[in-house]
């Protein structure tokens, strides 16, 4: 018997000198095989639609693509730098590159396919423009939606109509925007003057907005202050960025989601600094009321916000940080990004 526990103490040990020889081979080959680059020029890019639903509606996130620009001084004109740069590197972002996510929303409600906002097209590069792709990767053609509605006039909201063709890239549509946005855009003078922003692009401004809107004259809609616009689709005044944005409700089957527009950007500015102004807001005091009241209303009620600029799928929740109000004693924000849904 003891001879056999010695032989089997033996036969162990040899294995188990075998396993760590193996494992030393691999980790050798481990440590000296340089690592893979999980992003290269050959790569097929990340998705650029996220699918889910608001009650009976089927409902999807789509985007346009992204631009990297300098904060300052465009998104937060009259803030302290030094401030700027802290909220930035607080969120461990570059305090030199501010990512400005575009983002479009697609809902088809059973009746109607209805694409929100129609992204910047070319009109500020070739960053952008991904929204029809992206439209086709769920099987949604740019002929299939008969229904477009527009938050506001601004070009990365609007540049996605007119294609480079020169024809409408929704041809079969009714579009769908504010009286006030439209009468504002539209009128023989239009004063940009208050827009923290170089003159040049002022009036590139008024240039896409005179070019896609003219081309929609014979099959706009326009609406008023929460008036249904479609069955299911409410609209919410939220002006000051512009004379007549609008954010949307989207409700089905007990479900609630608002379309926040652009009443604010990012959580670093527009969240912990509500009263930051950015260089494209009109009317900067309007924006700002706008924004808290919005914000305190979906903080409140909990309810689901898709936001334009926030970071791909722009869907969240928003509570109020009651503990720390900032230098005007007014509450700040914090922004609850959903969790991510593999299945719509």
């Amino acid at each position: 018997m003891p001879l056999s526990i010695h032989a089997f103490i033996r036969s162990v040990w040899r294995s188990r000198l075998k396993v760590m020889f193996f494992i030393g081979i691999l980790l050798g080959f481990l440590l000296t095989t340089p690592t893979v680059n999980a992003i290269n020029q050959n790569s097929t890019p990340n998705a650029g639609v996220y699918q889910f639903s608001v009650g009976d509606f089927k409902v999807a996130t789509i985007s346009d693509g992204l631009l990297k620009l300098p904060p300052l001084p465009t998104y937060a004109p009259l803030a302290d730098p030094q401030e700027v740069e802290q909220a930035m590197v607080e969120r461990f972002w570059s305090p030199d590159t501010l990512s400005l996510y575009f983002n479009a929303l697609y809902v088809d409600t059973g009746t109607h396919h209805v694409l929100i906002d129609t992204g910047a097209g070319t009109e500020l590069g070739t960053g952008l423009a991904k929204l029809a792709q992206n439209l086709a990767a769920i099987g949604i053609q740019s002929q299939d939606i008969d229904t477009v509605i527009i938050t506001h006039a601004h070009p990365d909201h609007i540049g996605g109509i007119v294609a480079t063709n020169g024809q409408l890239t929704f041809p079969n549509a009714r579009y769908y925007i504010s009286e006030a946005e439209w009468q504002f855009w539209m009128a023989p003078t239009v004063d940009l003057s208050s827009l923290l922003v170089p003159d040049p692009f002022k009036q590139g401004i008024l240039a896409s907005a005179r070019k896609h809107l003219g081309a929609i004259a014979s099959q706009v809609n326009l609406f008023q202050p929460d008036q249904e616009i479609i069955p299911g689709i409410v609209a919410i005044a939220a002006p000051g960025h512009t004379p007549g944005q609008s954010a949307l409700k989207i409700e089905s089957g007990g479900s609630q989601l608002i379309v926040a527009a652009d009443v604010f950007f990012n959580e670093a500015f527009d969240l912990e600094h509500p009263d930051w102004q950015t260089g494209f807001d009109l009317n900067p005091q309007q924006a700002a009321e706008t924004r808290r009241r919005l914000l305190n209303q979906v903080a409140d009620e909990r309810i689901m916000v898709m936001a334009y600029h926030m970071p791909f799928p722009a869907l969240g929740h928003i509570r109020s940080q009651n503990a720390a109000p900032d230098t005007t004693n007014h509450i700040r924000y914090e922004w609850e990004p959903i969790l991510w849904q593999f299945e719509s």
